[in-house]
């Protein structure tokens, strides 16, 4: 029997499209944590170990894109079988988490040029501190070097 083409019908889809494309976005915040916190490791041997609070982003994708997922096919769920509560549970969800990242990039941006300012300045003085040239054997110059030669992209995305 062929389905009666309303309104309701029309928005039922287009819940379950957009509750699709929040389960995909989660997944690929999922991937991207992974591979920050697996890939990590050659950005600490880089920096140093001072840099291991940039690991931490790597974790934040982990739980942002599980959040995301789980919202995703709730939604999914809750427009599939019309269920009034679901749907609520999930728009409220969204609208938190909505307001959570606004506040996050405010304050983000609110201290950037601070945070910059400190990163660089570490950054400088690792690197002053533990680089030795060009062709030396240890592993601080050597992983160095390869992120100048290949570039940051190719360097942290050759693994995967």
């Amino acid at each position: 029997m062929a389905e009666i083409h309303t309104p309701y019908s029309s928005l039922k889809k287009l819940l379950s499209l957009l509750n699709g494309f929040v389960a995909v976005s989660g997944i690929i915040l999922v991937s991207l944590g992974i591979g920050g916190k697996y890939g990590g490791a050659s950005l600490t041997n880089v920096l140093g170990l001072s840099s291991a609070y940039l690991l931490h982003t790597g974790n934040l994708c982990l739980v942002m894109g599980c959040i995301a997922v789980l919202l995703g096919c709730a939604g999914w769920y809750g427009a599939t079988k019309e269920s009034r509560g679901m749907l609520l549970f999930c728009i409220l969800s969204m609208v938190i988490v909505l307001i959570m990242e606004v506040t996050a990039a405010t304050v983000v941006l609110l201290f950037f040029p601070i945070v910059r300012d400190v990163a660089l300045e570490h950054t400088f003085v690792t690197l002053r501190k533990n680089y030795r040239g060009y062709n030396e054997p240890d592993d601080y110059s050597t992983q160095w070097n390869l992120v100048m030669e290949k570039g940051l992209s190719k360097y942290f995305f050759s693994s995967l």
